[in-house]
């Protein structure tokens, strides 16, 4: 019988249906956009991302395949810190609020009040700062009173799948949990004096659970709404990065996933949690792993499929040909032009809401070709900037595992190899984030060990070694790289 693995990401929604052996049966895909009502506010039209993830089940299971071999278990991978008020009869009352919007600045600095970075740091392993879910409730709390008054529970985006799936005790896992600034990640639980001090009600949040749990069933006529034909398994899931870790196959200390998505994200095995002080001067997140008892520490960028996506949009007549055949003739001679990939807002180490992108060095000759190969050669110096300061905050990286869209050029892997001076492997499949729900439903209901799973389903495609011709025609440009921020960030 085939279980099904979804991802709920920033820009879309996909799931693939696999057998047993670990085939795609089928698959199914919805793109939706994220909402900014006013300057700095980030959202999802909450009702239209839903009906897509709808959408892309019932598509799934009217494929004949799956048909054949109907669909007994799911769990998903979703995106981090993004939360939803319902009320009591289950009813969304707002729109849900996206991980990078900047609303809550001044919540940030009444928590600080209260709290000291480090302090928070070492209980909850994430560094405070305007991504942060607390601050943002606690907006919510402030600026929407009779919201707030109506509010039963906060969902986050795994327990509001589930919610949607008709499960009434709704769970969600340590990982995902592990991006509120109110989560223990070392005693596992809700911190309810972090949340008494703010005067939230721990009960507003859903029970947690580990990963890879069954909770339930969907309810027999959402189930029969979208297509599915058993009693099918509700498992928990997992935040999207220590996921794709676990899809790539990261679950021992130093190895590390890159998710070269919407957001660039290199997720690193931890077998205990590390919260020093420069990993919160560098802003790394430790968060729990999918598989318990396990961490991993997180650097990313915020816009970096984005950026590809910005580019075919606004620069290649929204053709995805276009981008191929650029990618497929880049070379490793350097582009005149300097990026910074902060389209939206950067990620680590600055977590800057009020970054800015930059293309320096256009002329009159520049064309798309050259503005494409310096914004790819700006997201990988980003991420190599990110993984270097990773290294000197003691997360050491010894191997990395690409998967997502941007893993299928063959330069930025070759690039990144090189400036890093790492190995880099592509994994054979690109969805890793549906693969790894896929494995955490099977576990969850027994139909395999880890290890069974990891040595059936994740394999390796190519390796990627580093290149020190490569690395010396860069190198310069790299290190000025590193300054260009300090620069730009005047201006804004």
């Amino acid at each position: 019988m085939s279980l099904m693995g979804i991802d709920i990401g920033t820009t879309g929604t996909k799931a693939i249906a696999f057998n047993e052996e670990g085939k795609i049966l089928a698959s199914d895909y919805r793109e939706y956009n994220l909402v900014f009502p006013n300057p700095g506010w980030v959202e999802f039209d909450t009702e239209d991302q839903w009906q897509k993830v709808f959408e892309v089940l019932e598509k799934i299971n009217n494929d004949p395949s799956v048909k054949k071999d109907p669909v007994t278990a799911l769990s998903v991978s979703t995106v981090g810190e993004s939360f939803t008020p319902i009320d009591s009869t289950g009813k969304i009352l707002y729109n849900t609020i996206y991980s990078t919007d900047a609303r809550s600045a001044k919540e940030v600095d009444l928590i600080l009040e209260k709290y000291s970075a480090i302090e928070l740091f070492e209980i909850t392993g994430y560094p405070p700062g305007y991504i942060c879910a607390l601050n943002k409730i606690m907006w919510v709390k402030n600026n929407m009173p009779e919201i707030y008054k109506k509010t039963r529970k906060f969902l986050f985006t795994e327990d509001l799948l589930f919610h949607k799936l008709g499960i009434e005790n709704t769970r969600l896992s340590h990982a995902l949990a592990s991006r509120t600034l109110f989560f223990d990640i070392r005693q596992k639980k809700w911190r309810k004096d972090i949340l008494d001090a703010f005067d939230i009600d721990v009960n507003l949040f859903s029970t947690l659970s580990a990963s890879a749990v069954k909770i339930g069933y969907v309810d027999k006529k959402i189930a029969e709404q979208l297509g599915f034909k058993n009693n099918v398994s509700v498992v928990t899931g997992s935040h999207d990065q220590p996921c794709a870790a676990l899809g790539v196959g990261a679950v021992k200390g130093g190895l590390a996933a890159d998710g070269m998505g919407t957001v660039e994200c290199v997720t690193t095995c931890l077998e205990d949690a590390v919260t020093n002080e420069n990993m919160l001067k560098n802003n790394f997140g430790c968060q729990a792993h999918a598989l318990d008892g396990k961490y991993v520490a997180l650097a990313y960028n915020m816009t970096s499929g984005s950026v590809v996506k910005w580019f075919r949009d606004n620069l290649a007549d929204r053709n995805s040909q276009i981008i191929r055949e650029i990618s497929s003739k880049l070379d490793f001679e350097p582009s005149k032009l300097y990026t910074l990939p902060y389209f939206s807002a950067s990620g680590t180490p600055y977590l800057d809401p009020m970054a800015k992108g930059s293309i320096i060095g256009l002329n009159l000759d520049t064309d798309k070709k050259e503005i494409f190969k310096g914004l790819v050669e700006g997201l990988v110096f980003e991420i190599c900037f990110n993984m270097e300061l990773s290294g000197k905050s003691g997360v050491e990286i010894v191997e990395i595992r690409a998967v997502g869209g941007g893993s299928k050029s063959d330069f930025e892997l070759q690039l990144k190899a090189s400036l890093a001076n790492k190995k880099i492997l592509r994994m054979d499949i690109t969805e890793a984030g549906c693969l790894a729900s896929m494995i955490l439903a099977g576990l969850g209901t027994g139909k395999f060990t880890l290890s069974e799973a990891i040595s059936q389903f994740i394999k390796i495609k190519d390796e990627f070694l580093p290149d020190e011709t490569i690395r010396q025609k860069y190198i310069e440009k790299y290190e000025k790289y590193k300054e260009i921020y300090g620069l730009v960030s005047k201006l804004f």
